[in-house]
């Protein structure tokens, strides 16, 4: 019989280290035990890769320069998304049409109304409660279901993307292909590393 002592009790986790809430479930920054165990600062965990940044250089840049300003809102930065109690997500980059996002709904707290496309620059999270592919895959259905118009997810690990809207069979596209994202705005990935001199 194991003693009291010997048991292992769980260890609270701070909420500062909780990247998102999934279908009740805390999802953690990847490299958060390191944090608890004083091996490393929430700063070191928090930030993203500089091929991240990059990307999300590219994304910002294009939809910005291309899309009707009168008509969408894109935010970029790892946005709060307030679905209900047990779901608060984050995006990369948000597009809202503005007739459906009234500035009133602009405050301190999550934004509580669906974009109309999300897109997410590869995955960062701790994987003990989940793998990364099942994480994908909960987060779209449930962002899809929350009524996201479509869900983009770039995966530079494996160098593919996947595009998954409301009502069709998700996809899976390498990026070196040219991919819409709306109005026929168009991205590339590999095409705009090659041209910025990127070599990955």
């Amino acid at each position: 019989m194991t003693s009291t002592a010997q048991r292992k009790v769980p260890r609270k986790v701070p909420a500062y280290l909780v990247k998102e809430i999934l279908n009740g479930i805390p999802i953690y920054y990847k490299g958060y035990k390191a944090v608890l165990r004083k091996e490393k600062t929430l700063e070191s965990i928090m930030g993203a890769s500089g091929l991240q940044v990059f990307i999300l250089r590219y994304f910002t840049y294009l939809l910005i320069r291309q899309l009707d300003e009168n008509q969408y809102f894109v935010f970029t930065g790892e946005g709060g998304m307030h679905l209900d109690v047990n779901n608060n997500l984050s995006g990369d980059v948000m597009i809202y049409e503005q007739i459906k996002l009234p500035i009133s709904k602009i405050d301190t707290h999550y934004l509580d109304v669906p974009p109309k496309i999300d897109i997410e620059i590869d995955v960062s999270i701790d994987t003990t409660d989940f793998t990364e592919q099942t994480y994908i895959y909960q987060k779209t259905d449930r962002l899809l279901s929350w009524g996201v118009e479509k869900v983009i997810w770039v995966l530079s690990a494996s160098k593919k993307v996947i595009v998954a809207e409301q009502g069709k069979d998700w996809l899976l596209i390498d990026w070196s292909k040219d991919i819409e994202i709306i109005d026929g705005v168009k991205f590339n990935i590999s095409q705009y590393l090659e041209k910025s001199g990127v070599n990955f």
